[in-house]
């Protein structure tokens, strides 16, 4: 038998009945604390000695002392130990979602309306586990899947990407957006498309999911998909539209997003477009414990979405 085959038969368990046994220095005390018999604890250092091919003890009638060898093997045995059992401890920590980290990344109006929600509970109900949250397009979702920056994401893609697996979540229908002034604000009924053309839009950035959705719907008129006037970010919209700029086209939860909260939504139909917003996981890899447990609080929330016009929650659990 070559080394490298007699080090393969040296185990865990050899190891710990070696410092077992050092420690207490009595195969009958060192065999009660391991909770085996006093027989089969000695075949167990004798497996170990012959398979290094030393003696770690000097046997006496009263007691065993360590050889020169052993205690030169000793704490080499303990530190091995001590880490093995460390690190058992941490992955069972893992699998009990005692310690842990997950990141998630969403677009902003899931991230105010569902995400931070969801995150309240988890931090309660999870006070061990690190939770990294980042808010981005729809684009920028994907790659930080893609990348391994966060676990999971939420958002409409852009594209479909075989590398990424999309579960729908709800449905997001348009609408457009006024001040509360606005002749458009007094229609009490749904508005349609062609009303929009009398008046000004003011759109989203063509990076950003809604827009780029618009942008790609046949039968809506050139001033909704490529708007002349396009903003990046919610609260210009707002202030925009607060001062008589124009309207705004987007999705009923966008809508309930402070600031634009503030401001008067009326579903779009003639056709009746939505969005559909769903859970991006990486195709072909598991989730963490730490990720699952997020999940399962994403669930309980987002039934809290249907309290929205316009909003119709596809899957009510995770």
């Amino acid at each position: 038998m070559n080394e490298t085959q007699r080090t393969r038969r040296i185990s865990i368990r050899h190891l710990r009945a070696f410092v077992t046994v050092a420690e207490h220095r009595s195969l009958t005390r060192a065999s009660e604390a391991l909770f085996v018999t006093q027989s089969a604890l000695s075949l167990t250092i004798q497996h170990l000695e012959r398979d290094l091919g030393l003696a770690m003890f000097d046997r006496s009638t009263r007691h065993l002392d360590l050889t020169g060898a052993g205690q030169e093997f000793l704490p080499t045995a303990q530190r091995l130990l001590t880490d093995f059992d460390a690190s058992i401890g941490a992955m069972r920590a893992l699998g009990k979602r005692e310690r842990g980290r997950v990141g998630v990344a969403a677009v902003p109006s899931v991230m105010a309306l569902l995400l931070s929600e969801a995150s309240a509970a988890f931090i309660q109900n999870f006070p061990g586990i690190d939770l990294y949250l980042r808010e981005d397009n729809s684009e920028g979702v994907q790659q930080r899947i893609l990348s391994g920056d966060v676990d999971f994401g939420i958002c409409s893609p852009l594209e479909p990407d075989a590398q990424l697996t999309l579960e729908p979540l709800f449905e997001d229908t348009y609408g457009v957006v006024t001040a509360s002034d606005h002749p458009l604000a007094r229609v009490k009924t749904e508005i349609s498309w062609d009303q929009l053309d009398e008046h000004r839009i003011i759109g989203f950035s063509a990076d950003l999911g809604m827009q780029h959705q618009l942008s790609k719907t046949p039968g809506l008129s050139q001033h909704v998909r490529e708007p002349r006037y396009q903003v990046s970010n919610t609260s210009t919209i707002s202030t925009l539209l607060t001062r008589g700029a124009g309207v705004s086209v987007m999705s009923a939860l966008a809508a309930q997003r402070a600031p634009l909260n503030a401001l008067t939504f009326r579903p779009l139909k003639e056709p009746t477009i939505s969005r559909t917003v769903g859970l991006l996981t990486r195709a072909g890899r598991s989730l963490s414990p730490a990720a699952t447990a997020m999940l399962t609080e994403l669930g309980k929330a987002i039934t809290s979405l249907e309290r929205f016009r316009g909003v119709r929650v596809l899957r009510h659990k995770i």
